[in-house]
């Protein structure tokens, strides 16, 4: 995981000039959760620490905390403009990173595991270690054995792909990830 400071140039509805905080929050840095936002080159899991102004923050990132924030009008555009500043926390996958994900079910064909709660992961059988074996216990259900016994809780798995949804299904909020927990040799 990552955090990245981004501004922003943005439009402030002049419905929220009385609170523009909460507002610019929720209009702007709340829809980002959950979904891939190129400046900051991942999914954002959160964001922090907002701070609005009237011009971007020098490049040491200073802001003049005490000065007032003018809002800018453009030609004749009812909304005005400022500058948001947020510090994103991001998730950045990367093939081949190791992750930690709790088996969520598992079938004959494949596992499925959730990474941080909230994505899930899928390993099918053929990157699972060949010693493991199926062990069916109902119609359509059973567990993994390995060495050790009964697959449960947290693994580490290595990832092979990974796919943010655009289909409009997720609206842009989807993530596949795919691993194995096979080593690389």
């Amino acid at each position: 995981l990552y955090t990245e400071r981004i501004t922003q140039y943005v439009s402030l509805p002049p419905a929220a000039l009385a609170a523009p905080l909460p507002a610019l929050c929720a209009s702007v840095f709340s829809p980002l959760l959950l979904s891939y936002f190129p400046p900051a080159h991942g999914i954002v899991l959160a964001y922090e620490d907002v701070v609005l102004s009237s011009s971007p923050p020098s490049a040491s990132g200073a802001t003049d905390d005490q000065a007032p924030v003018l809002l800018r009008h453009v030609d004749e555009y009812a909304a005005p403009f400022l500058w948001a500043t947020a510090t994103f926390l991001v998730l950045r996958p990367r093939r081949g990173s190791y992750i930690g994900a709790r088996v969520t079910a598992q079938s004959k064909t494949h596992i499925t595991l959730s990474y941080l709660n909230l994505f899930p992961v899928s390993v099918l059988a053929t990157q699972l270690p060949e010693s493991w074996t199926f062990e069916a216990r109902a119609a359509d259900e059973g567990v993994w054995m390995t060495d050790k016994g009964e697959l449960q809780g947290d693994v580490q798995i290595r990832l092979l792909d990974f796919d943010g949804r655009t289909d409009g299904k997720s609206k842009g909020k989807g993530m596949r990830l795919e691993g194995s927990l096979v080593s690389e040799e």
